[in-house]
């Protein structure tokens, strides 16, 4: 039996009466996560461009684009959803995977649950059943793929979604083969585009490959049975070597997605400032410090840290996001980082500016190489006054050993859908997205994230 094959027969066999309720529990807060970062990147011009194109393309209005008024086909409707959810870059991160698993699953399962008149609970089966392939293909190819310069989150993630779309649509073992197949050829992300809306739209790419690719399937497109794990199939193509036998040996027996975990981001920044922005606001707190009285600050990071944060003197929103100086620059300057520290233009805050050129980033060869822990960082601050302060590497809040709290989550998510949703209105949201797997028709929640949000 091929990968693609058994990736297939996890697909279709799969049903939620196997998944342990840990596993339905992290669904539910990655939903409420995951639309809640929709719902405050809609307005962002990521996600403002893929809704002018797809009115301009035109489609079925089968499905919902969140945030706004427009309704359209499945493909465009997962390509927008998956743009906005991720153009803050506030959504959540997998370690297995090295990317993000939740925003593009959300989106494909949406659209296809929309088109299809699936349930909750079906929603939440196939979010499941992508994150576990993603995360056991980002097992089986990490950090090596990720380090050649692929995006995870649109390559493997493209494949995960395909097995959630495949799901969705009710596809057998042999379409679903050949979904897998097409999607394997459609994969693509590139991380030189961190800093770029490019990067943000490669959460949709996934999507939108994972709709098409099974949209081809249930019409009668073939692929080849070997896609994965053939020799020149996607393992061989994009990490250099083949696929080690067993790579999916363990699907529906072991559960990432509580063995690894997911991290909710409480900034929205790329998740390798994370730890550093943890300590800084904590130092701080800690030590009532300001601008003035800073002379340097160090931030020693992993070594696959640099080739990711490679905007040392960002030029505007995007790049700052990538940028180790600018965040922890906003950390220390203004005891937290959140979405209105990311706009274009001159830096706004005259001590978070004057901070910028005093923080770098240096390769500490101490830190531990464990996948998990490549986020980790330390920090020294040196002090005008001759005091150094420091805090030991560690990791980040939201991470699977120091999740956010029910309270901290949802608060996140009224914080992103202020502005976008009247407060009752989403807070009834928050009730309803933490009962997922209960809702009859998932139109009963789409219908309550259109907006009139640049309606036609």
């Amino acid at each position: 039996m091929t990968a693609t094959a058994r990736v297939a027969e996890f697909v279709v066999s799969t049903t939620l009466d196997r998944v342990p309720d840990a596993a339905r529990v992290q669904v539910r807060r990655a939903a409420l996560d995951s639309i809640g970062v929709m719902l405050a990147g809609a307005s962002e011009p990521i996600a403002r461009i893929t809704r002018t194109v797809a009115r301009l393309e035109g489609g079925i209005p089968l499905c919902t684009v969140v945030g706004s008024g427009l309704r359209t086909s499945p493909t465009w409707a997962a390509l927008c959803n998956g743009a906005a959810g991720h153009a803050h870059d506030f959504d959540d991160t997998s370690f297995a995977l090295m990317g993000h698993p939740s925003v593009p699953l959300l989106a494909t399962a949406l659209a296809c649950g929309e088109a299809e008149t699936a349930g909750g609970a079906d929603v939440v089966l196939a979010y499941l059943i992508g994150f576990e392939v993603s995360a056991a293909l980002g097992i089986a190819l990490n950090p090596g793929h990720y380090t050649r310069g692929w995006h995870a989150t649109a390559t493997l993630g493209t494949i995960g979604c395909a097995a959630a779309a495949a799901r969705l649509r009710g596809l057998d073992v042999a379409r679903t083969t050949h979904a897998l197949g097409i999607a394997a050829s459609l994969a693509s992300g590139l991380k030189e585009n961190f800093g770029s809306m490019t990067k943000p739209y490669h959460a949709g790419h996934a999507a939108l490959n994972a709709v098409t690719a099974t949209a081809l399937a249930a019409a009668g497109m073939t692929a080849s049975p070997s896609a994965l794990d053939g020799s020149q199939g996607f393992a061989a193509a994009f990490s250099g070597d083949k696929l080690a036998p067993g790579a999916f040996a363990e699907l529906g027996r072991e559960w990432q997605i509580v063995l690894s975990g997911i991290a909710v981001k409480p900034y929205p920044s790329c998740a390798l400032t994370h730890s550093a922005i943890d300590a800084l606001i904590a130092l701080r707190a800690r030590h009532q410090l300001t601008a003035a009285e800073i002379e340097d600050v160090e931030v020693g990071v992993h070594h696959v840290v640099p080739e990711v944060l490679r905007h040392p003197a960002p030029a505007n929103a995007l790049e700052r996001k990538f940028s180790m100086p600018y965040c922890a620059a906003a950390a220390l300057g203004r005891g937290r980082v959140g979405i209105d520290d990311f706009t274009d233009g001159p830096v706004r805050d005259a001590d978070v500016a004057a901070l910028v050129p005093r923080v770098r980033m240096v390769v500490d060869p101490s830190l531990p190489d464990q996948l998990e822990r490549q986020a980790w960082s330390r920090v020294t601050v040196h002090l005008r006054d001759g005091r150094t302060l420091e805090e030991p590497a560690r990791g980040a809040s939201g991470h699977p050993e120091a999740p956010l709290s029910d309270a901290q989550l949802r608060d996140k998510f009224l914080g992103c859908a202020a502005g976008v949703l009247e407060r009752g209105e989403a807070e009834a949201l928050v009730d309803q997205l933490m009962h997922l797997d209960e809702v009859p028709d998932i139109r009963a929640l789409t219908a309550r994230l259109a907006t009139n949000l640049d309606r036609p």
